[in-house]
């Protein structure tokens, strides 16, 4: 239901305020331009999310 609702408020904000959507998604565009621009964040940042997987800390990844 959270998640519902949390949907729900997000097509609210888009309807009331349409240049909302076209701001966020150049925000993003330009932080995946620019993270796809640095290998070294890239790998350092899927080694640390590795390492976590294969830990088992991630409590999303973890085997129970």
């Amino acid at each position: 239901m959270k998640k519902l609702m949390l949907i729900a408020a997000a097509l609210v904000l888009l309807v009331l305020f349409p240049g909302l959507a076209q701001a966020t998604a150049a925000v993003l565009t330009a932080t995946v331009q620019f993270v796809a621009a640095q290998p070294v964040l890239l790998g350092f940042g899927l080694g640390v999310a590795t390492i976590a997987h294969l830990r088992g800390k991630n409590p999303a990844t973890a085997r129970v």
